[in-house]
C-alpha cells in the first residue's frame, strides 16, 4: 500500500511542480510512461527494508532512512537524465518527496496501531471467555 501512495503522491507532485516551473511545456506520448517508470523506481528501494529476520527497531530505522536516500537520488537522477527537471525544481521534488515520505510512513504506522489496538482488544476478551 505505500508503494501505491508514494508512487501516486510523487507522480502528482512532480506534476504541480512541472506546471509551476514549466507551465507551458508539453509532451508526448511518452509522458504515458513516466507513471509506471516512477513505480519502478519507487519500489526498487524497498529492497533495502527486505530481511530474514526480524531486524530490531533500531536496524530498521536506519535502512527506513537509507531507502528514503535511494528513493531520492534514483528519483532525482532519472528526472534530470530524462531532462524533467532540473535546478529549482528539483530541490522542489527533494523536498515533497521527503515529506510524502514521512507522511505516508506516519499514516502507515497509524493504521498499523489502531489495527493491532484493535486485535489486543479482540484477544483480551477471548482470553476473558
Amino acid at each position: 500500500m505505500n508503494f501505491f501512495i508514494i508512487v501516486t503522491c510523487v507522480t502528482l507532485v512532480i506534476g504541480v511542480l512541472g506546471l509551476i516551473y514549466e507551465p507551458d511545456r508539453r509532451f508526448g506520448y511518452e509522458a504515458y510512461f513516466s507513471p509506471l517508470i516512477f513505480g519502478l523506481i519507487g519500489v526498487v528501494p524497498s529492497f533495502v527494508t527486505y530481511s530474514k529476520r526480524e531486524p530490531t527497531l533500531r536496524q530498521m530505522m536506519i535502512r527506513k532512512i537509507f531507502q528514503l536516500f535511494v528513493l531520492e537520488a534514483m528519483i532525482l537522477s532519472f528526472g534530470y537524465g530524462m531532462d524533467i527537471m532540473y535546478g529549482p525544481m528539483m530541490f522542489a521534488v527533494a523536498g515533497a518527496v521527503f515529506a510524502v515520505f514521512l507522511l505516508v510512513h506516519f499514516f502507515s504506522y497509524a493504521i498499523d496501531y489502531r489495527e493491532a489496538t484493535r486485535l489486543n482488544a479482540e484477544l483480551k476478551l477471548f482470553q476473558e471467555r
